[in-house]
C-alpha cells in the first residue's frame, strides 16, 4: 500500500489551490453532524451539553486505524473550564433514566439527554486548557447520511462552561473540505523531534511554504517545534470548523492513540471500545 500525506483545504475554489496535484473531496466543517443516530450525539459527561460539531473528514485506507469499515472521523469539542470535576447531580440521574429535579423539567433537553447513548465508537478527551474533544469513527452509512442537527442545548449554562459560537464563526473556517497530495518526506513517518539523530523522519526547512497547516499524516508544521508521540496517521488542524486550543494553538489528534490527544490529556478519556 503506497502511504500520502495531504494537505487539508475548504473552500470552493479547490482546482485553483491544488493546481497539479491530485486532491479529492473529504468531507466538510460546519456545525452539521453526520448521520449518526442523534441519541449519540457526543456530550459533555459533566453537564451533559451536546458537543459541537467541527468537522468530519473522509480517510484514505492506511489512516483507517480502527478498521476498514471505520472510513472517517468527526471532531466536536466543548468549552469547559471544569471539565475534569464529576458530573452534576441532575445530569447524573438524567444518564441514569432518573427522574430529573430541575427548574425546568420539561424543556426538551432533558428528554433527550435521557434517551441519549455513548456512540460504539467514540473517544473523548480533554485538551488540558479548557475544553473536551470528542472524536467519532464513522462508517460508510453514517458518512453518507443525513447530516444531523446539535440536539437541543441545556436551557442555561454550568459553572465553567463558555459560549463560544461567536469566536467559533469569527474565526473559524468552515466549508466543504478536501484532500490534497502533498509531496511530502515524511508521508508514512512518525514525527520525531531532532530527526538529525538518524531514523526515517526528516525536516524539511520550508515546510511552511510549500505545504498546508491543516493536513493529514507527514511533516508535522506545530510552530512550537516537533511534537512528540505521534505515530504517523495523525490529522494537525487548527480552527477548522471553529475547533481551537489555548487561543490559537494547532491541534494534533492522533488516529492510531486511544489517548489520541496524547499527553494534553489529563482527566477525562473514554477509551476504545
Amino acid at each position: 500500500m503506497t502511504v500520502e500525506a495531504f494537505d487539508i483545504w475548504t473552500g470552493d475554489d479547490i482546482a485553483d489551490e491544488a493546481g497539479d496535484r491530485p486532491w479529492r473531496p473529504a468531507g466538510w466543517a460546519d456545525p452539521a453532524g453526520p448521520g449518526i443516530d442523534v441519541r449519540t450525539w457526543p456530550r459533555s459527561p459533566r453537564t451533559g451539553q451536546p458537543m459541537i460539531h467541527c468537522f468530519t473528514l473522509w480517510l484514505p485506507e492506511a489512516y483507517r486505524r480502527r478498521g476498514p469499515d471505520l472510513v472517517a472521523v468527526s471532531v466536536f469539542q466543548w468549552n469547559d473550564d471544569c471539565y475534569f470535576k464529576e458530573p452534576l447531580p441532575e445530569v447524573e440521574a438524567a444518564f441514569a433514566g432518573r427522574r430529573v429535579d430541575v427548574v425546568q423539567p420539561d424543556h426538551p433537553f432533558w428528554a433527550e439527554l435521557a434517551e441519549s447513548r455513548r456512540h460504539p465508537q467514540l473517544q473523548l478527551a480533554d485538551d488540558g486548557v479548557a475544553s473536551l474533544v470528542a472524536m467519532v469513527w464513522l462508517n460508510e452509512t453514517e458518512l453518507n447520511g443525513p447530516r444531523v442537527a446539535r440536539p437541543t442545548a441545556a436551557p442555561e449554562f454550568a459553572d465553567g462552561e463558555a459560549e463560544t459560537m461567536h469566536l467559533r464563526q469569527r474565526y473559524g473556517v468552515f466549508g466543504p473540505l478536501w484532500l490534497v497530495t502533498r509531496d511530502d518526506p515524511n508521508a508514512g513517518v512518525a514525527p520525531v523531534p531532532f530527526p538529525e539523530d538518524g531514523g526515517a523522519y526528516v525536516d524539511v526547512p520550508d515546510r511552511w511554504d510549500i505545504f498546508h497547516d491543516e493536513h493529514l499524516g507527514g511533516s508535522d508544521m506545530c510552530p512550537d517545534g516537533v511534537r512528540e508521540g505521534l505515530s504517523p496517521w495523525y490529522i494537525e488542524v487548527n480552527r477548522l470548523g471553529g475547533l481551537s486550543h489555548g487561543g490559537d494553538q494547532d491541534l494534533a489528534l492522533d488516529l492510531d492513540a486511544r489517548a489520541f490527544l496524547g499527553d494534553l490529556t489529563s482527566g477525562v478519556l473514554i477509551p476504545e471500545a
